[in-house]
Parts: structure tokens; sequence; C-alpha cells
């Protein structure tokens, strides 16, 4: 019986533990070899290595992080009937979610800065892309200079 003389869900139902896990594990499983696929094409093709191509390998990487920070808590839910967290296992499993989201929203920022480049300067957009990676060589390399940048 649930809350105050409610019926369980339909998959909230003892019979349906095997399907939720099922569910829970297919849906990690296709995430991670769908964007495992995705970062070894681009690992593995030459013409792939555009700034376009590695913020798209960037972008299937948080998602597979992500995906790993929320389906394990998920998976601990449907397993073992734990609807109660604490509070520091709370501001972790947020600060992580936070931090991918954050992550993807930047990816997408810098594929839509690139789009736009690319539409709006068809003829200059190799230049303005070699400015852009040059500039960003030059800043890691005085972080690592001035030992910003961690070891």
């Amino acid at each position: 019986m649930g809350a105050k003389g409610q019926e369980p869900g339909p998959l909230r139902a003892p019979s349906c533990l095997l399907l939720r896990l099922y569910l829970v594990m297919m849906t990690m499983t296709c995430q991670v070899v769908e964007n495992g696929v995705v970062m070894a094409l681009i690992c593995l093709d030459q013409s792939l290595k555009t700034p376009k191509y590695i913020a798209v390998f960037n972008l299937a990487f948080v998602d597979v992080v992500g995906s790993s920070a929320l389906v394990p808590k998920v998976f601990d839910t449907f397993w073992f009937d734990h609807k109660k967290i604490t509070y520091s296992n709370c501001l972790t499993y947020e600060f992580f979610n936070f931090l991918t989201l954050t992550m993807q929203s930047l990816n997408l920022v810098v594929l839509s800065f690139d789009r736009l480049v690319a539409i709006t300067f068809p003829l200059r957009y190799q230049i303005i892309t070699q400015e852009i990676k040059l500039s960003l060589k030059k800043v890691f390399k005085r972080m690592k200079q001035s030992k910003i940048a961690v070891k």
C-alpha cells in the first residue's frame, strides 16, 4: 500500500523490480556505448580534429561523467528502496549535477559560437579558429610558466 491508502504505481510494485533495474542499466549502457563510439570516432579520424568536433568530444565526455553521477543514486533507490539521503551526500550529488550541467552548457556555447563564426565569416573561418587556438595555447603556456596550473 502507498501513502494514505494509495496503491503503488505500476513500476513501484515489487514484481517490477527487475524491470526497473533493467531499464536503468540499459539506459546507462546505451548512453556509455553511444558516447564512447562518438569519442572513439573523433579520436581515430584525423579529419575530425577541428574545434567543432573537439567540443562534440567534450560534450560526449561530460555526458558520460554526468550520467555516472546520476545513475548510481537512481540504481540505489530502485534496488535498495532508499528514499532518504544525507545532507552531505545530497550536496555532493547536487554539486556534480550542477558541474556537469554547467560544463554541458559551456560546450554548447562553444559549439554555437563555432557555428556563428562559420556562418557569418565563411571565408575567414579557418583563420579565426586558428587565432583562437593559438591564443588559448598562449594562455595555457603562460599559466604553466607562472605555475598557476595544477601539475
